[in-house]
């Protein structure tokens, strides 16, 4: 989805994309000014996140000047907790680290830190609207907590929240302005909320719970965590608790109401592995003297943790294969035959009594392969099924029909597309393949060389990826992180989620104003202006810091 929706910004711009275009923003630069393969810098920035995760939960431990210990295990747990979103949640990812960025900013009682915090809750609303509610919820119950012990933490925290809510509201204003967004269904579960049927995606969503909770492994970190709320002080700990408090009712909300997944609240519980971590220091103190058995026990849990993500990583399969890119590819180049405007409607068909999966998920995988300027002409007909299936099966094939004859009336003309990844079972009859699992009808559609095409990617690219981004995003980060919080340590920590905000808000504003996000001059713009405006924002602020410090110091021997 990430790879279409970023192709079709490009070409269409941001608004394109609806309200979620902090990821196809941050990919358009990163992809400008690297010049590397869009598949390898949106796996890239997938791990990218996931560290960013681990080392804003260290320095939100750090804040509470615990021991090198619990903050180590916090980032350690915290940051391979992520690999459950790293599986294709790209967007819940990225919000992920910019609000672990934002608690840690404001722990610092400052006008700029509270700021800082703004910008990034803004950014992170912008990547993921919907969590920026979850977020808004966590941080109003964080400052409720902190009423009656220190009012200006809790002003602190709601001034941050209403400039994050309106730096998101700013921005998706602005973006109503350009085209609308392509509206189709990304996901199974989009599709079911189309079809209006409830119940059955109530029940996938209790069926998930019930089979994915052993993945995550959190119920065996549960125990420490509770152990660990002891040492969870000031408002760091303040902010976990209304974390958790949360976490805790939204898991039960959406089990009772079916309104969302229950799930999807679990994997963004990095509340757990972090309290986790002060339980596992907390326990290691209580064994006191003997250090066998402390070492023992406490090395058997975190094993335990870190096993449950290792295994949720090695079972993770890619969402497209080689095979399928190739023969979306060869699609693609008789699409770009077709006059502009041509429907273009490709058949999904499976053995299996629901399709709907499979069907979302080609979908993504052919407008990832079309040309940019084709996407929006991309159709999905699922056949009626031949034997008895599913309400689901129906509604599919009801719906996708009547999809593709919308489409086809408005369109100059129509071309069906079938390819045998995404249907073994059908052919068109009276003609042959024109390419080995890739039927076109009509058959006298030439070929043409497609513009951008979408490249194809290796593990060493996405490693070597993965790397560059993270040092692209600290170098554009640093500065702004400086600026915000005094602490060197703690920039370093916040400088990848820094630089993701600062160049989602300053890629959207300029986009907005008229700069392209696509070759190498507008990436390029956007990035050095994120990087030097933050380097400048820091040497600003510590010439305008020195006369103070100065007059402290000279009126000291007087006091």
């Amino acid at each position: 989805m990430y790879l279409w929706w970023t192709r079709l910004a490009g070409y269409e711009g941001l608004s394109a994309v609806g309200n979620r275009p902090g990821i196809p923003a941050l990919a358009l630069v990163l992809d400008g000014t690297l010049h590397l393969p869009l598949v390898a810098t949106l796996a890239g920035l997938e791990s990218v996140f996931g560290v960013a995760i681990g080392l804003g939960s260290a320095a939100l431990v750090r804040g509470m000047e615990r021991g090198r210990a619990a903050w180590v295990l916090a980032g350690i747990l915290a940051g391979t907790f992520a690999v459950h979103l790293a599986a294709g949640y790209l967007a819940n990812l990225a919000f992920a680290a910019l609000f672990l960025a934002a608690a840690v900013t404001l722990g610092r009682a400052e006008r700029r830190a509270t700021v800082a915090a703004a910008v990034l809750l803004g950014a992170s609303g912008l990547a993921h609207p919907l969590f920026f509610l979850l977020g808004v919820a966590i941080l109003a119950i964080s400052a409720a907590l902190a009423w009656r012990i220190d009012r200006a933490e809790a002003g602190r925290v709601a001034a941050a929240a209403l400039g994050g809510g309106a730096t998101l509201g700013a921005g998706l204003l602005l973006l109503s302005i350009g085209p609308g967004p392509l509206s189709v269904d990304t996901s199974r579960d989009g599709f079911l909320r189309r079809a209006g049927l409830g119940d059955a995606l109530r029940s996938i969503y209790l069926d998930r719970f019930l089979h994915r909770w052993t993945r995550y492994v959190q119920w065996a970190s549960v125990p420490l965590a509770i152990g660990g709320l002891r040492d969870a002080t000031g408002f760091e700990g303040r902010f976990l608790r209304a974390w958790g408090i949360t976490l805790v009712a939204g898991v039960g909300v959406a089990l009772a109401t079916g309104v969302a997944p229950a799930d999807r609240f679990i994997t963004f519980g990095y509340v757990v592995p972090i309290l986790a971590a002060l339980g596992l220091v907390r326990l290691w103190r209580a064994l006191g003297a003997r250090r066998a058995l402390a070492l023992a026990v406490t090395g058997a849990l975190t094993g335990a943790m870190l096993a449950g993500a290792l295994i949720a990583w090695v079972r993770q399969e890619p969402f497209l294969s080689e095979l399928e890119v190739s023969r979306v590819a060869t699609a693609a180049r008789y699409a770009a035959g077709t006059a502009t405007g041509t429907a273009l409607v490709f058949v999904v068909n499976d053995v299996e009594p629901s399709v709907t999966f499979l069907a979302t998920r080609a979908a993504n995988v052919i407008r990832a392969g079309m040309p940019p300027d084709r996407i929006w002409d991309v159709v999905l007909r699922v056949p009626w099924p031949e034997a008895p299936a599913p309400t689901e099966r129906w509604e599919l094939a009801h719906l996708t029909r009547d999809d593709a004859l919308a489409a086809e009336q408005a369109a100059n003309g129509a071309a069906t597309f079938i390819l045998a990844p995404f249907d073994r079972l059908d052919t068109p009859s009276g003609s042959g393949p024109v390419s080995e699992g890739v039927f076109v009808t009509p058959p006298s559609i030439a070929p043409r060389p497609v513009i951008d095409p979408l490249e194809p990617s290796s593990p060493a690219q996405i490693a070597l990826a993965a790397l560059t981004v993270f040092a692209l995003l600290g170098a554009a980060g640093y500065g702004w992180a400086r600026a915000g919080s005094s602490n060197t340590w703690k920039a370093v920590a916040l400088a990848p989620a820094f630089g993701t905000a600062v160049i989602v808000v300053l890629g959207i504003a300029l986009e907005l104003a008229g700069l392209s996000l696509t070759g190498a001059t507008g990436p390029t713009i956007v990035f050095v202006l994120s990087g030097g405006g933050g380097y400048l924002t820091w040497f600003v602020l510590e010439r305008r810091a020195a006369p103070d410090a100065m007059q402290e110091i000279d009126r000291q021997p007087h006091e």
